[in-house]
């Protein structure tokens, strides 16, 4: 019998349950996971350096590296540069992770479907560049923080002048890892990744395309559309599958076959987050991730049997996915919900192992994610302005009807409480920013929690 391919696995510590979950009955890998939180608290370069030089004094220690989020993505690019394993390469990964980098790769390989976009600066400088209102972000965007539509110059202002420090922060770890390795220098991205990008207003539904590339081939396999709580650019839920029509499938596969390649992705897989136009036929990026969509990992194996996390492993082996189901009991659908308050609070009460042993006995397929601990505040933990995550649900159904029952039963039985949310004062915090709108179009759907879970 072959012996397990050994995976130095890096992920956020909330996605290590359902990692191991994913591989608990599989003879094909057997995973060293490692945090991006362990990372941060050993040290950056530290980290890197260590592993670096453990892995190519025993190079058959791991077969293979991989990242899922943007964070673990760059550690391990840059782990498997230096030791010679299959991942993005990290100017690719620089490449995607910086908007502004590829937004320019996107205007010359795909126009068409890329929205007019310039730097914030550059904006001040000569605003007849876009016509208002445009949406900004930061150049390299972190859980939709800093996302904003802008209808004057004096809004995009204060948001430079109260949120520049708060990114500059996020990206702290980012340069750090790039900054370890000379080699990873790269003069625009230094130059830019703590900026804001400009762009046009898109119109259309969000979807999310995942795919991957193997020996420079472009494979697409899902398409997941994005709901948003009405009135908000907040996530209510991802319905997947999304049927595209067949000529707009065949011209999204058609420019993403022609631009990954182009962004320096190879062996790896990406994501593609766009606006979709069904009854034109059209549509516009949004960005490229150089990484897997983990959070809808659960979401497509739940319908389509085949585990993008398994795929994940075997790109970076060398062996090209094969899309076989693995799974027996499959679904029509699957929802990926959001959990959100939209105001701060101390965290009272996260579920219990008995309540999460319940929902496993009465909806087994359930996957649930918990994001947060109890008594301190959920502004505590990563979040963006408007909302504050606290768990995510994979529900899979083969109804609409069915899903939604499951829904509210789960949400019930994880009984989350707040409070008000403790002081933590912030000298100098900026006043409250303009209203927030809604950018562009977005199918909307009300999926709030019953109120008793809201409240204490």
């Amino acid at each position: 019998m072959d012996r397990k391919r050994r995976i130095l696995f890096l992920c956020d510590a909330s996605d290590v349950e359902e990692v191991e979950h994913s591989f608990a009955d599989q003879s094909s890998y057997e995973l060293a996971i490692e945090t991006t939180e362990k990372i941060l608290s050993y040290g950056v370069k530290d980290y890197l350096y260590h592993t670096v030089e453990r892995i190519n004094h025993n190079p058959e220690i791991y077969d293979g590296v991989v990242g899922t989020h943007d964070s673990s993505a760059v550690f391990a690019a840059i782990i498997a540069e230096e030791t010679g394993k299959r991942f993005a390469s990290v100017q690719s990964i620089i490449t995607c992770q910086n908007k502004y980098l590829c937004r320019r790769i996107q205007r010359a390989c795909v126009p068409e479907h890329t929205p007019n976009f310039c730097l914030a600066l550059d904006y001040l400088r000569n605003p007849e560049r876009l016509q208002t209102p445009f949406f900004i972000k930061p150049v390299r965007a972190n859980i939709s923080f800093g996302a904003h539509r802008i209808e004057t110059p004096q809004e995009l202002e204060f948001y430079i002048g109260s949120e520049s420090m708060d990114i500059a922060r996020f990206n702290q770890y980012y340069l750090e890892a790039i900054g370890s390795y000379s080699r990873h220098y790269n003069a625009i991205n230094m130059a830019t990744c703590n900026s804001f990008i400009c762009e046009d207003l898109i119109e259309g539904h969000q979807v999310t395309v995942d795919g991957f590339i193997f020996e420079s081939e472009v494979t697409c396999f899902g398409v997941t559309r994005a709901v948003y709580h009405p009135g908000t650019n907040i996530f209510s839920h991802h319905e997947f599958p999304y049927e595209l029509s067949p000529e707009l499938h065949s011209a999204i596969n058609s420019a993403l076959s022609r631009l990954i390649p182009e962004t320096g992705i190879n062996n790896s897989f990406f994501n593609a987050e766009l606006r979709v136009d069904d009854a034109a036929g059209t549509f516009k990026i949004i960005e490229i991730n150089s990484r897997i969509a983990f959070q809808f990992a659960k979401t497509i194996e739940a319908v389509t049997g085949i585990s993008p996390l398994y795929m994940l492993c075997e790109v970076a082996t060398g062996k090209r996915p094969a899309l076989t189901p693995q799974a027996e009991q499959l679904f029509n659908y699957c929802y990926n919900f959001e959990l959100h308050r939209f105001t701060d609070a101390k965290i009272l009460q996260t579920p219990t192992k008995s309540v999460f042993n319940e929902i496993a006995l009465t909806c087994p397929e359930v996957r649930i994610r918990n994001l947060i601990h109890e008594n301190v505040n959920l502004s505590d933990f990563k979040h963006n302005p408007e909302s504050f995550r606290y768990c995510i649900l994979d529900v899979p159904g083969n109804s609409r009807e069915e899903i939604l029952s499951k829904y509210h039963d789960v949400v019930t039985m994880l009984a989350y409480k707040f409070d008000a949310p403790e002081e933590h004062p912030r000298p100098g915090k900026a006043a409250a920013p303009p209203p927030q709108q809604n950018i562009g179009m977005a199918y909307e759907f009300d999926f709030q929690p019953p109120l008793k879970n809201q409240g204490k």
